[in-house]
């Protein structure tokens, strides 16, 4: 028996996408307990992840003193090994800090000094998911990882008391009704479908008498759902429900596995709602699903347009807009997710 720790800092889909490696391990070494270290605004997803005994989440910067706490708290715990799906500049310094006799981590240019055992970041000349990339860490513990050996996400348990009374009275609120998650966001400009698709699909969807909720959390996605949410109000229509910046991952969780179906680009709550039943509708442009993908086959759609660009660095657009995510038509979307509300 030994106690091992997994490090994954951020952001929501990657710390998702470590679920099948979390699996895996636990089905070979069943004994062993798993400490997960995040950063302290993903500490409750990662509280989600099916057999981790202990979340560590650490500030975002960390200073002298709190390297040392965290290098004393290891050594308390009696880490044995680490293993490091981040293997960013931080978390290597966390996992060199450790103590553990056994670091594990991706070969890099300037951050191999922190591990003693190294992996490779691909593998082949074709893309490979995330999902895959991680669990192959797993093999420097004597795990053969294959790609049709990483397995589904398990169900989720949601405990209701984590549930804020607001998400419970809006569903219940609308329980007879058709309803759609729509998440506003984007990350950055690059994946931006754009607010006059959003509107537009918006329309289309309270012409078939569709309650739609809105999500998402960053400012700029608060901002887009004020304003989605008041072009409606004139009209006198409040199947529109702006829920940005309201919701913890719990209830972004609980409220998407109670909709009809969800909607939204290449992101975290993408992923997030990959971990419930309900039918996913999902654009990609920049990124490619063979790499990032919902780990889900069951329900879901993805639109994406033949463009040899694909996938790009999202540092600079060739043409005048971003093709791979404005040229996607609303109509098409619309349709997709009619599909699942019939």
């Amino acid at each position: 028996m030994e106690n091992i720790l997994f490090i994954r800092l951020r952001l929501l889909g990657d710390i998702i996408f470590t679920i099948p490696a979390l699996e895996i391990y636990k089905k070979h070494f069943p004994q062993n307990k798993i400490y997960y270290v995040v950063e302290d605004r993903f500490r409750e997803i990662a509280e989600l992840l099916p057999g981790v005994h202990q979340v560590i989440s650490i500030p975002r910067k960390m200073s002298v003193k709190k390297l040392f706490q965290f290098r004393a708290q290891m050594k308390a715990l009696g880490i044995d090994t680490v293993v490091d799906f981040h293997s960013g500049p931080k978390s290597a310094l966390l996992t060199r800090i450790s103590g553990a006799k056994t670091r594990i981590g991706y070969k890099t240019p300037n951050r191999n000094w922190a591990y003693n055992f190294l992996s490779p970041r691909t593998f082949g000349d074709a893309p490979t998911h995330s999902t895959f990339n991680q669990a192959k860490l797993l093999e420097l513990l004597g795990v053969r990882i294959t790609e049709t050996g990483i397995p589904p996400y398990p169900p989720i348990t949601i405990n209701e008391d984590r549930v804020s009374d607001a998400v419970k009275k809006i569903l219940n609120e609308n329980r007879d009704n058709k309803t759609a998650v729509i998440h506003v966001g984007a990350g950055n400009e690059f994946r931006d479908w754009g607010m006059e698709n959003f509107s537009g699909l918006i329309h289309r969807l309270l012409e078939d008498k569709v309650t739609v909720f809105l999500v998402g959390n960053s400012e700029e996605e608060k901002k887009k759902g004020a304003a989605l949410a008041a072009q409606r109000r004139p009209h006198g229509e409040t199947q529109v429900h702006d829920l940005t910046g309201r919701l913890s991952i719990v209830d972004m969780l609980f409220l998407i596995s109670h909709a009809n179906v969800y909607f939204g680009v290449d992101s975290g709550p993408l992923h997030l709602a990959s971990l419930t039943q309900t039918p996913l509708v999902t654009l990609y442009g920049p990124n490619i699903p063979a790499i990032s993908g919902p780990w889900r086959k069951k329900n879901v759609t993805i639109m994406e347009l033949p463009l040899n660009c694909r996938p790009c660095s999202q540092r600079k657009c060739i043409y005048d807009t971003i093709r791979c995510m404005k040229n996607i038509k609303t109509d098409e979307v619309h349709e997709a997710i009619i599909r699942y509300l019939k």
